[in-house]
């Protein structure tokens, strides 16, 4: 059986993926798998929700059920998560002046810094990823992962409303 090798894994010829299906959650799962390294090893180690917690708190969305809506999370999850990262001294809270029963989520330095780093090497492994291919080429990819996103997004809601 023909193998092609690569420095990560091995993959026998037999197990190249051929269907759309394959190939999108295969794609999707290595992306995540390999993004999740990444981010736990920076120096402030993080998982992926962590940082896009930071990175959505930095963005504006400074409130447990902003942070759940855009998410499409549950409170109790994004509470859980946001703990994490007040224990570990990324982010800190507030009461909210306007509603005492809220609270205000904002990011400490050592979360900008954490959100940085995590920033910056996602963008080097997509920069790597996307490095041999030809503009023209990457605009297609970016139109049609827009268009499967937005597919795969109308899916999810339509799905949540059902249940």
């Amino acid at each position: 059986m023909e193998t092609i090798v690569s420095e990560a894994a091995p993959v026998l010829a037999a197990d190249r993926i051929e269907e759309d299906h394959e190939l999108l959650i295969s794609v999707a799962a290595r992306l995540n798998r390999t993004s999740q390294m990444l981010l736990a090893s920076l120096p402030v180690p993080l998982t992926f929700r962590q940082y896009r917690t930071l990175s959505r708190v930095i963005g504006g969305y400074t409130s447990l059920s902003q942070l759940a809506k855009r998410g499409n999370l549950s409170l109790p999850t994004v509470s859980e998560n946001v703990d994490g990262l007040v224990k570990r001294g990324l982010m800190t809270t507030t009461a909210s002046e306007s509603d005492r029963r809220a609270i205000v989520l904002h990011v400490t330095d050592a979360g900008r810094e954490a959100a940085a780093a995590g920033e910056a090497a996602l963008k080097d492994f997509t920069s790597a990823l996307l490095a041999e291919l030809a503009p023209d080429r990457r605009a297609d990819l970016q139109d049609s992962l827009r268009v499967v996103y937005g597919a795969a997004t109308t899916y999810f809601v339509q799905n949540v409303q059902a249940r």
